[in-house]
């Protein structure tokens, strides 16, 4: 089998008793190092298992090597691929609810404001109706001052007589 670079990679088989109970398979990089089975933590690929040298972050050595589990290498990989993906899901899932809740909480504040916008209005409405009604009420009464006077003015002035 080959890794990413297209290199060959040693699988062996470590045995440390019964091969049927104990048997495992021993990666090796370009240098002939037991590579390490790990699992990934990332977004893309929770839980997929990976083999990578131990001196991958080791600056004096510059061992990249690099390769996925894949399913016909560990029958435990896909498993662990598909659990991680189901957790990923859960996780989106639980997250989309939070999501949903805090969304609910926010038109039912959203909806008594407006209620209470509504109800402010209605008030105003009528405010500014007996307001319009009071400027009425006023200009009837100014145009009846004015009309009063002009009687007065009218009844009251006499021309002054020639005495």
């Amino acid at each position: 089998m080959s890794n990413r670079s297209g290199k060959k990679v040693d699988f062996n088989v470590a045995d440390s008793g019964s091969a049927s109970t104990n048997s495992r398979i021993v990666v090796r990089c370009e240098h002939n190092v037991p590579c390490v089975l790990k699992t990934s933590g990332t977004y893309t690929n929770p839980g997929r298992q990976f083999y990578d040298c131990p001196y991958w972050k080791d600056r004096k050595k510059t061992c990249r090597f690099f390769q996925w589990v894949e399913s016909n290498d560990d029958e435990t990989g896909s498993w662990t691929n598909e659990m991680g993906s189901i957790k990923n899901l859960e996780e989106s899932l639980m997250l989309a609810e939070r999501k949903a809740e805090k969304m609910k909480k926010e038109n039912e504040c959203l909806a008594e404001e407006l209620s209470r916008l509504m109800l402010a209005h209605e008030v105003m409405a009528i405010r500014v109706k007996r307001l319009d009604d009071d400027v009425r009420i006023i200009r009837y009464m100014l145009i009846g001052a004015v009309f009063m006077n002009a009687i007065l003015v009218v009844v009251l002035w006499r021309p002054e007589s020639g005495m």
